[in-house]
């Protein structure tokens, strides 16, 4: 079994001490004690994997710290090294760099367990950290950008906004600001009722209101010591918003009829599809909200704008959903009609297509033929409006019926296409049109859409 610390040292009081107390607690140890300052003991034990802590005694190796620390440090990049020593500042001539963290012995008499305990939450946070980050395909400008903003994000804990279209990942970018947190809970605004969101969010007591039969923790509750994703905040109705920006001012909720507020201490992770500059114009977003929550704002580019990250990510989305041990590679022709696509549904819709044609093709070269995209958004009308495209055709009918008709089939693609932006929620549809939804519901029956067939 692998070690879970590997410990460097020569026989000392100090670390028989370190021992008794590794061993009282079942951590598997790995001791590598030198017989000189040359240490072939380092050689051997770089034959193997580190574990991911390493404790190191610099006494042990007085004039070659700075050389063996730095072979450590390049074979096994990702484990924390912990040094001490009688008096860690007669060692200054060993950088930084090469270990995370130092302490004198009798700082490490006191402290041992807690640092260790430290340095594999750091660990685990830049292990799952990098599982994350793998996610963010690209090597895109905005991509590296993209990748740097998170990093930065994670330092910090103030709010985070993540702007952009539907389908360019904002969840998976969240996720990755969020690897740092045992818990993360995801809320979907845009799939509350209006007159549930306080009670979702914040909870209530029993009998709060009718139906309110026992107490009820909310979501921000339950993220207390993470974070929290609210996702599609612009959706978030706007008595929930003035509710949340209390959240955000005082680290306080009060659940439905509870008399005191309650503590929390949770990261806020909004993001929306929304232009939410628009929407406070339009009087349905605060602005003071959106500024609390703006502190680190992320502007996810659409994938039409970063044309040179779509060969890496169909090769991840085949790596992702070939069957084991069946190797599949795109084909010059099938790139360049993958590269030629508009993708109005983003990675979302890359990842679709890519998925379909490893569904229906052998295992192989994937060829231009097995991808089967929607071509409409990329013919010669796009740079068209509807309301041209609507012109054009009205002045080939030759009569009033068919001018009518020409007219009805364009408004069924412009509710189609509406909804099908909106995720299919025919409730943000009808928001986005100021309708009523019920209204909605009743201009697609009477156009002879079916809602199920448009929402797919």
């Amino acid at each position: 079994m692998r070690p879970s610390i590997d410990f460097f040292t020569k026989e000392t009081s100090t670390s028989s001490f370190i021992l008794d107390v590794l061993s009282s607690v079942d951590n598997t140890v790995d001791v590598h004690t030198p017989t000189s300052d040359e240490a072939p003991e380092i050689a051997e034990a770089l034959r193997n994997p580190l574990a991911p802590i390493v404790i190191w005694d610099l006494d042990s190796f007085t004039a070659k710290n700075a050389e063996l620390l730095s072979r450590l440090r390049d074979f096994s990049p990702d484990s924390m090294i912990l040094a001490y020593a009688e008096s860690p500042e007669s060692y200054s001539e060993v950088s930084s760099k090469l270990y995370d963290t130092i302490l004198s012995v009798e700082a490490l008499r006191l402290h041992l367990m807690s640092k260790i305990a430290r340095l594999k939450e750091i660990y685990n946070a830049k292990r799952i950290f990098r599982e994350r980050m793998s996610h963010l395909v690209g090597k895109s400008d905005a991509m590296q950008r993209l990748r740097k903003n998170v990093e930065r994000a994670i330092l910090h804990t103030g709010p985070v906004l993540i702007q952009g279209e539907s389908g360019v990942g904002k969840d998976l970018v969240a996720r990755a600001i969020a690897c740092v947190y045992d818990k993360f809970v995801t809320v979907n605004c845009s799939a509350i009722p209006e007159s549930l969101f306080e009670s979702e969010l914040f909870g209530h007591t029993r009998g709060a209101f009718t139906g309110a039969q026992n107490e009820r923790i909310g979501l921000f509750e339950d993220a207390n010591g993470g974070a929290i994703f609210l996702d599609e905040i612009g959706d978030m109705p706007l008595h929930a918003q003035v509710k949340l920006l209390r959240v955000i001012q005082n680290h306080e909720i009060r659940p439905i009829g509870a008399n005191k507020t309650r503590h929390i201490d949770v990261r806020i992770i909004a993001a929306t599809n929304r232009d939410l500059r628009e929407e406070i114009r339009e009087k349905r977003f605060r602005e003071d909200l959106y500024y609390r929550l703006n502190v680190i704002p992320m502007q996810l580019s659409p994938l039409r704008d970063r044309k040179e990250d779509i060969e890496d990510l169909a090769n991840y989305f085949i790596r992702q959903y070939s069957p084991a041990g069946e190797p599949y590679t795109l084909s010059p022709e099938a790139l360049q009609k993958l590269q030629d696509h508009n993708w109005p549904g983003n990675i979302r819709e890359l990842e679709n297509v890519i998925q379909r044609a490893l569904c229906f093709t052998d295992p192989g070269v994937l060829r231009a033929e097995d991808l089967q995209i929607d071509e409409s958004s990329d013919n010669d009308s796009t740079s068209l409006t509807s309301v041209d495209r609507a012109a054009i055709k009205a002045f080939t009918a030759s009569n009033y019926e068919e001018f009518r008709e020409l007219q009805l089939d364009e408004e069924r693609e412009f509710l189609k296409s509406t909804i099908r932006n909106c995720d299919g929620s025919v409730s943000l549809a009808a928001e986005r049109l100021r309708m009523n939804r019920t209204a909605l519901y009743n201009r697609l029956t009477r156009l002879g859409l079916n809602v199920k067939n448009v929402q797919s």
